[in-house]
């Protein structure tokens, strides 16, 4: 295939990658290179000559590759989701990649995976400056990239991946929680008090992860040992956020059915010593010290950050208004609470902070942003949903 019939196949927000002849290494200082080289004749000649990488992730509209590394786990893969046989599918030396182009939050990290036995089972590729090989030749094989199936990538949503048992460390949604080493940690560590928005606040002013009890169990049912404690703060958080979407606490019914249905997920790491009535206690225990849903960071802590550690003025050399050059720090802040997560933010919320006649004024400011490419719209809001934003750290 030549560069155009890729770009056509793969979309045209994809950013390809030259490579040497068979290697598997981008040439040059890639991690520099933008959608917008795409558009540059001298670059695209360039890719014409030796094999073709794409880059994963945020850099080519959240596309990223299901390396699966192994001719016996293509098949389970397939039975458990059987939409994968209509996306595109490329081959290596064995197994094959799955394509995809994900909507929503996913898990935006590059992650070897391994089977229960410790074997090499593939990666799921996603993460910043990961690449993967579409086109040239096999630096170990000396045959052509196969392309498999020859259809786009299909757009899905992470938690409709179904894993297969093979896989002992299936890709998770980040929850932006502190990690403790074991079980027997004190407590958890956000039992901190920051200033919270008022209760008078819109949904906007919240961001989160969950959006049904199914989600909630997704993001906290253990896959290790010496998780439990961890995840049983997860799950409260997660149950926090649904209560605060729905406008209503759970009954104590409802908190003894969710822990319950995790139980029975988490079954094979529960510890011998310890009874469910312990685990439900300790799930309690977390939910009664967890501040925030899970998934919600709370806007005052990025004002402040931003106040702190404003952006040099030379780095945003097309605005001299100081309160745009703030919100550009506010963003920068919002980015690194959510590491490689993508926040909210609306112009409403905008109009809060810099006090603002209406919220034209801060959705005004968010789209140049978007042109200024200081932020990337991941996804448009809508009604009392804000747009979904990433920060560009390049851009300052």
């Amino acid at each position: 295939m030549n560069v155009k019939e890729l770009r056509d196949l793969l979309g045209h927000d994809v950013l390809l990658l030259h490579c040497k002849r068979r290697t598997k290494k981008p040439s040059g200082a890639w991690g520099e290179l933008t959608i917008a080289d795409m558009e540059k004749p001298d670059y695209l000649a360039k890719l014409e000559r030796g094999n073709i990488g794409v880059a994963l992730g945020s850099k080519s509209g959240n596309l990223i590759a299901l390396d699966v590394d192994d001719d016996s786990l293509v098949e389970p893969y397939l039975a458990l989701n059987p939409w994968l046989n209509d996306t595109l599918q490329t081959r290596g030396r064995r197994g094959c990649v799955f394509w995809l182009k994900m909507a929503g939050d996913y898990h935006a990290k590059t992650k070897p995976l391994e089977t229960l036995s410790g074997g090499d089972a593939g990666e799921w590729r996603a993460g910043k400056n990961s690449q993967s090989i579409i086109h040239g030749i096999h630096p170990d094989t000396g045959k052509p990239y196969q392309m498999l199936n020859k259809v786009k990538p299909l757009v899905v949503d992470f938690a409709s991946i179904v894993w297969p048992k093979e896989i002992s460390n299936p890709p998770r949604l980040e929850t932006q929680l502190p990690v403790t080493a074991t079980e027997e940690a004190e407590e958890p560590e956000d039992t901190e008090d920051p200033k919270e928005p008022d209760e008078s606040d819109e949904v906007d002013a919240w961001v989160f992860s969950v959006h049904s009890v199914e989600d909630a169990l997704r993001v906290s049912t253990p896959t290790a040992a010496h998780q439990n404690y961890r995840l049983a703060l997860v799950l409260a958080r997660a149950v926090k956020a649904l209560e605060r979407q729905g406008g209503k606490s759970f009954t104590p019914e409802q908190h003894r059915d969710i822990h319950s249905q995790w139980l029975a997920r988490a079954a094979q790491f529960l510890r011998p010593g310890q009874t469910q009535e312990d685990y439900f206690m300790e799930y309690l225990n977390a939910y009664k010290l967890a501040k925030f849903p899970l998934g919600s960071v709370v806007l005052a802590q990025a004002l402040e950050a931003a106040k702190k550690k404003p952006i040099p003025p030379a780095a945003l050399a097309w605005t001299d208004n100081p309160d745009v050059r703030l919100l550009v720090a506010i963003c920068r802040g919002l980015q690194t609470i959510h590491g490689s997560e993508p926040f909210y933010l609306s112009g409403r919320m905008v109009q809060k902070i810099f006090k603002h006649d209406t919220h034209a004024t801060g959705a005004k400011w968010l789209r140049s942003f978007c042109v200024m490419q200081v932020l990337d719209e991941v996804k448009k809001g809508k009604g009392l949903i804000a747009s979904r934003y990433r920060f560009n750290f390049s851009s300052v």
